[in-house]
Parts: structure tokens; C-alpha cells; sequence
């Protein structure tokens, strides 16, 4: 790596702190005698702070020093960590877990700044890959971590250990992170390597506070007409995306660990899946080269569905949940979303800000997508609670899936004009 983007190491260390913490999260709250509503509350809650979150520290990223709110992030993030490893309630450890949330969004804009800043332009496509890359390995270092210490050690101990792996990140970016030349964050909208690290790390990205009257495109008169409803329903598509994975991942290892699998088999199945999205995003870029995205988002949207609705039905068992749940988690967390991700994120792009904004409403309309977004993040964690206490596990998975036949459909329906 070039000396002048060492700093971006601390996004791994930073990684290993962040990735596991929702599952660790999930069995803990389990572990102090909650349940799906309690778990669900805790996401929710967490989802909803995102949306105030990407706004807030977007907007203080054109105005303050990167380096100032990177290591903020970092340094409140170990703090709130630090204080869930003493957490003795389950309302102690959501507030924990929120406050985390907020803080860890902080270094996401401003490292993408950074390295457009820092770095020449020729290297940006491979700058913003190696970003990519390090926050993923961090995250499947912290997964594996955890899988064997969960075993000696726990939870709240094992936040005190993420928490180390935050405070180095803080003590990386204090030593390496160079002071920025204040690009504004606009400038992310014309790189499209620098816009999906960016959506990578945080599905919400906020120029400009959406007003009311940009939901128009929803009404009825236009979802009917094509081509013109092909933007309303590609945000429809993938707002339905994230209400069902909110609907699965909310409760997905509370299923598990209720069916009465420790604790080490939870996470490793989490760490196998996100091992099988990082070598998968590494191949897709190739696979997608001559397909069609709206083509390969629909099979991708059919094998992850499918996924779902067997991880649910796995759950008649331990034993079938464990050997099915090895099987189709990896295939559903892991090739699906990345093929999915890398398809539909290349449409929004393409479409949202080169064919049909250009350079006029760029703002505005992402500002669009990631409320419509952020809605999606906390309500399916929400409702995934009152619907697996209304029809079990299995039920809540079955429906998760079948709404991603329907977002499937969606995008097989698109017609661009």
C-alpha cells in the first residue's frame, strides 16, 4: 500500500470491533431472558439510528477536518463499547449499541474524501477497493474472533476486546490520517468506485434533505406508465430488498441460538458467510461484465429468497438448521447479496445519476433512495419481531423470502427508457 494511504489500516482494526457486534449483540440480549421482541427493538433501534446518523456526519464532513471526525468516530465508538462490557440490562446494552451505531459512522464519508484527496486519480479505482477489502477482512476477523472466544469468555468481556481492536483504530488514525483540503462530498457522486465503498459501508447517503413533493414519482399514474415508472420501481425493488433482509438478519441468529446451538456454531456460520462475500465480490465485477444487472439482480433476489424460506423451514431441527444453515447462509449473506449488491448499486448508479438526474438533482435524489432506505432498515427489523412472535421463526423467515420473489419480479419487470 502507499505510505500516503497507510492511514486506511485502522478502517481494518476499526472492522474487527464493528462485525460481529450484532450477533454479539442478539446473544446476549438472549442470554439475559429477552426474546425476538427484545432483539428486534434493539436493531430497530439501531437502524434508526443511521438515518440521522449519515446526515449528521455527511454534512459535517464538507465542513470540519476529516481526520477530526474520523478519529471521533473511532474514539466515542470504543467508549460506547467500553460501556456495554458494563452494561447489567437490556436497555443498557441498546442505548450502548445505538451510541456505538452513531459513532461508526462517523469515518465512512471522510475516508472516501480522503482518498480522492490523497491519492492520485489513476489509482482511485484501486484506493477505494483496497478500502473495501480492509473493512471486510476486519469484519472477518472479528467474526472468527468471536467464534472461539465466545467460548471461554463472555459477551461483555467480549466487548471489552472489541473495544481494544476501537482504540487501536483510534491510535492508527491519530498517527497516519493527514488533514484534509475539504472536497465536498458531490464529488463522490463522479467516481463510481468511490460511490459504491461508499454505499458498501453505509447503505445511506444524504447531499441534500429530501422534500416532499420528490416522492410524487410515487403516485399511481406513474407506476402504471412506462418508461417513466422505471425509477419509482427500481427504488420500490430494492426498498423491499431491505425490509426483507431486515425481516431475516434482525432474528437469524436468535433462531439459531434458541433451537439450542452454542453460541461458537452461531457466529461461525455468520463468519462463513461473510468469508463467501468477500471472495465473491472479488469475482463479480467479472461475472457481470456481459449480463444484464437488472437480469442478474432478479436470479440473485430467487437464490437468496430461496435461501430464507429453507433457513426457516431448517429450524424443525438443530441439527438440519446447523447443516442447512452452513449450507445456504454463505449462499444467501454471501453470493446472493454480493451479486445483488454489485448489480443493483451499478443500476442506481448508471440510471439515477448519469442517465436520468445528470448533474441536476443528484442531491435530492439520492436524498430519495436513502430515506426510502433507511425506512426499509428499521421496519423490517421492527416488524420482524411482532411477526415471528405471531408465526414463529419460520413463518417470519417464509416471508422474507417471498418478498424477495416479489422484488425479483420487480426488476425482471423493468423496462428502461
Amino acid at each position: 500500500m502507499n505510505r500516503s494511504l497507510r492511514w486506511m489500516w485502522s478502517a481494518l482494526v476499526f472492522g474487527v470491533s464493528s462485525g460481529p457486534l450484532s450477533t454479539l449483540v442478539t446473544l446476549n440480549i438472549i442470554d439475559m431472558g429477552g426474546g425476538p421482541l427484545m432483539v428486534a427493538y434493539a436493531i430497530t433501534l439501531s437502524n434508526v439510528v443511521l438515518i440521522p446518523a449519515s446526515m449528521f456526519w455527511g454534512f459535517l464532513a464538507d465542513r470540519f477536518d476529516r481526520r477530526k471526525l474520523i478519529l471521533a468516530g473511532f474514539g466515542f465508538s470504543t467508549l460506547f463499547l467500553v460501556l456495554a462490557s458494563q452494561s447489567n440490562s437490556i436497555p443498557e446494552i441498546d442505548l450502548n449499541y445505538a451510541g456505538f451505531t452513531f459513532f461508526s459512522t462517523a469515518y465512512s464519508t471522510p475516508m472516501n474524501l480522503l482518498i480522492m484527496e490523497s491519492a492520485d486519480k489513476r489509482k482511485w479505482a484501486t484506493s477505494f477497493s483496497m478500502l473495501s477489502m480492509l473493512s471486510s477482512i476486519g469484519n472477518l476477523i472479528g467474526l472468527l474472533l468471536s467464534t472461539f472466544l465466545v467460548l471461554v469468555i463472555r459477551i461483555t468481556v467480549m466487548y471489552a476486546v472489541l473495544a481494544l481492536f476501537s482504540a487501536s483504530a483510534f491510535v492508527l488514525a491519530l498517527l497516519f490520517t493527514p488533514k484534509s483540503m475539504m472536497l465536498e462530498r458531490t464529488s463522490m457522486l463522479h467516481s463510481i468506485e468511490s460511490f459504491a465503498v461508499r454505499l458498501k459501508m453505509l447503505p445511506l447517503i444524504f447531499l441534500h434533505r429530501p422534500r416532499l413533493t420528490l416522492f410524487k414519482m410515487f403516485s399511481l399514474s406513474r407506476l402504471t406508465k412506462k418508461p417513466i415508472n422505471y425509477v419509482p420501481l427500481l427504488y420500490i425493488a430494492i426498498t423491499i430488498f431491505y425490509i426483507s433482509s431486515g425481516l431475516f438478519n434482525t432474528l437469524y441468529p436468535a433462531s439459531l441460538y434458541n433451537e439450542g446451538i452454542n453460541k461458537s456454531l452461531v457466529l461461525g456460520i455468520i463468519t462463513v458467510g461473510m468469508l463467501f462475500q468477500i471472495l465473491t465480490f472479488h469475482f463479480v465485477g467479472h461475472y457481470l461484465e456481459d449480463r444484464d444487472e437488472r437480469e442478474a439482480s432478479f436470479r440473485s433476489l430467487l437464490l437468496r429468497g430461496t435461501g430464507y424460506i429453507v433457513m426457516g423451514v431448517s429450524l424443525v431441527t438443530p441439527v438440519t438448521a446447523v447443516v442447512l444453515g452452513f449450507l445456504f447462509y454463505p449462499l444467501s449473506a454471501g453470493v446472493a447479496f454480493s451479486l445483488f449488491y454489485a448489480a443493483s448499486n451499478t443500476l442506481i448508479f448508471n440510471t439515477l445519476i448519469f442517465k436520468v438526474v445528470g448533474g441536476r438533482r443528484q442531491g435530492t435524489t439520492l436524498g430519495v433512495y436513502s430515506t426510502l432506505v433507511g425506512i426499509a432498515l428499521f421496519s423490517g427489523s421492527l416488524i420482524s419481531g411482532f411477526l415471528s412472535k405471531a408465526i414463529g421463526y419460520t413463518g417470519d423467515f417464509i416471508v422474507a423470502g417471498i418478498l424477495l420473489y416479489l422484488s425479483g419480479s420487480i426488476f425482471k419487470y423493468l423496462e428502461e427508457g
